[in-house]
């Protein structure tokens, strides 16, 4: 009775502990001291001090003297919501431990929670930095940059940590700041994406520069600020030339030359002669060549990259590999198309390159890969394009389902006090080779489904083959037409939707469908997938047949081969 007794009091005792370890988060309080740190001047700091080395404070007029950084003190209450919650706002690098920011037994929160606030940043004027990006003195980018270095120099030797977690460190190597190369894709999304929330009418630009940015978009914001002269705000306007600005920046010409300024970090002779080769010949090839070298490179990185010993070469090569997807990104709607086989080895490059980014592990790449390759055969049948089909996709999801995994803790911690953070999933997919590689398989998608002559079942309307599924699944639910913007608006989880125009954002309901097919990768189809909602895509002289049927009781459902059947509930 008495070791009973003692095992129930243990039993509770260490419940008690682990209630009292789990964090706890009063997201009513943190969404309160968001909205009034957007309106201090200070935002979450408190005041300026130096931060010596051997752990003392001083006045801002009295350095250190045997070194130190100066930057700004958290508030009170930032510091207590950091020990109590472990949610950290505002975080300023310089002085930060390495292994606390690594945050090892938080499955890497705080590293987690750095890379979210700063795209909340980039998406909202500075976010809570709102005003306080402008006080003076809260951090030095120098300081910041050094802190970067550093980090990963302490990072980096640890090669469990690059085994487990190369995608997650391959994120922090794009965000935390340790050279002056800034994010120009992401920076040029946001500030589109602002725009079209606060002027409408350039929700469809920003829909184009999100799913399928090319440099001849840079004409049409121009033209689009031209037509609307007389609407336009100084403020749209100075929003419109910046991101003019941007998108300049990020279409700028190639400079492969620049990629040779992290080569005297290597010091694996091996490594460093293969990129050397690849830099000095990437000038006398056509653009398939590049963009299949680029890939290929890439893959090669992430193979070898344990072979380099040095925490500085290692980080060297991590950097290589973002601007080798970069270059990707920015020449891909170069690759020709004219043949089916130049599909399918566009399908295959880009995949390649998106295992090469960590979007998936080594042995998923060697699962599929196979299945990727391009017959010499002239002639492929249904059967093989359908497989290869079947091996990209899974490759894509396989992408977009680690991006979740990794940062998904995190993302739903914010989402109950920063409905913003809504889209960072979406964002960091959109931002990397995944999108043209959705746009790529989506191509294929649909040659396959017209050769296959496959028959959709669509209540009565007309252009049945003008309708293609995209993601299986069934639904029963009352039939709503969304004219015009999607934006903002309620939705019923009961009702099936169809979109003129596919809002940027969309909380969960039965079914989907969209005027365009868009990308796989895209806001509504990444939705799709991840909640099982069957989405399929219409073309645009479909919609008035539609709206015969609005209002009505459908039954809707999707097959995997593509085909579509929709019908009104039996009276």
């Amino acid at each position: 009775m008495k070791k009973s007794l003692v095992a129930t009091i243990c039993f509770l005792l260490t419940c008690a502990v682990f209630a009292q370890e789990k964090p706890s988060v009063d997201n009513a309080y943190i969404k309160n001291l968001i909205s009034k740190y957007k309106k201090d001047v200070r935002g979450p700091y408190r005041d300026i001090r130096w931060f010596c080395d051997d752990g003392t404070l001083n006045m801002p007029k009295e350095p250190c003297e045997n070194g130190g950084v100066q930057h700004a003190r958290y508030k009170d209450e930032v510091v207590a919501l950091g020990e109590k919650s472990h949610v950290y706002l505002g975080q300023i690098l310089a002085s930060t431990d390495p292994e606390a920011f690594w945050d090892k037994a938080n499955y890497h929160s705080r590293l987690k929670q750095y890379i979210v606030e700063k795209y909340l940043k980039s998406v909202d004027d500075g976010w809570i930095n709102r005003r306080a990006q402008f006080y003076r003195g809260a951090f030095q980018v120098e300081d910041e940059e050094a802190w970067g270095k550093s980090f990963f120099k302490w990072l980096l030797q640890n090669e469990e940590y690059i085994t487990k977690h190369f995608y997650l460190i391959r994120q922090a190597v794009k965000d935390i700041p340790h050279s002056e190369d800034d994010n120009v894709a992401q920076l040029m999304r946001s500030q589109s994406k602002v725009l079209a929330e606060e002027y409408d009418p350039f929700m469809n630009i920003r829909i184009k520069i999100h799913g399928q940015p090319e440099r001849a978009d840079i004409a049409k914001v121009e033209q689009f600020k031209k037509d609307h002269a007389s609407k336009l705000t100084p403020e749209l306007n100075k929003e419109l030339d910046a991101l003019i600005k941007t998108m300049n920046t990020y279409f700028e010409p190639v400079q492969i030359e620049s990629l040779s300024a992290y080569l005297p970090e290597l010091t694996n002779s091996d490594i460093k002669s293969k990129l050397t080769d690849f830099i000095d010949g990437y000038k006398n090839i056509n653009v398939a060549t590049k963009i299949e070298g680029s890939a290929e490179t890439m893959w090669y990185i992430r193979e070898h990259i344990l072979d380099e010993k040095s925490a500085a070469g290692r980080l060297a090569l991590f950097d290589l590999s973002l601007k080798l997807e970069l270059l990707i990104t920015k020449q891909i709607n170069e690759y020709p198309e004219a043949t089916l086989k130049d599909l399918i080895s566009k399908i295959c490059y880009l995949s390649n390159a998106s295992a090469a980014s960590g979007y998936t592990e080594i042995w998923e790449w060697q699962e599929v890969k196979g299945a990727l390759s391009v017959s010499d055969d002239p002639k492929l049948t249904l059967e093989t394009l359908n497989n290869i089909l079947e091996a990209a996709r899974k490759q894509l999801e396989w992408g977009t389902g680690k991006n979740s995994a990794i940062f998904g803790d995190v993302v739903t911690l914010y989402e109950g006090f920063e409905p913003l953070v809504h889209n960072f999933l979406d964002d960091r997919i959109r931002g990397s080779v995944a999108l043209p590689l959705g746009n790529s398989i989506g191509k294929l998608g649909t040659f396959i489904t017209s050769e296959s002559s496959l028959n959709n079942r669509v209540l009565n309307l007309d252009n049945q083959s003008h309708i293609h599924g995209l993601n299986p699944g069934y639904a029963k639910g009352k039939l709503i037409v969304v004219e015009g913007s999607g934006e903002n608006m309620e939705v019923n989880p009961n009702n099936i939707y169809i979109f003129e125009r596919p809002p940027s954002d969309l909380k969960p309901i039965a079914g989907i469908l969209t005027v365009s097919e868009g990308n796989l990768v895209s806001h509504v189809q990444l939705l799709a997938r991840n909640l099982g909602i069957p989405n399929a895509a219409i073309s645009s002289d479909n919609v008035q047949e539609f709206k015969k049927h609005s209002g009505q009781v459908v039954f809707y459902a999707v097959s995997n081969k593509g085909t579509v059947i929709m019908k009104r509930k039996a009276t």
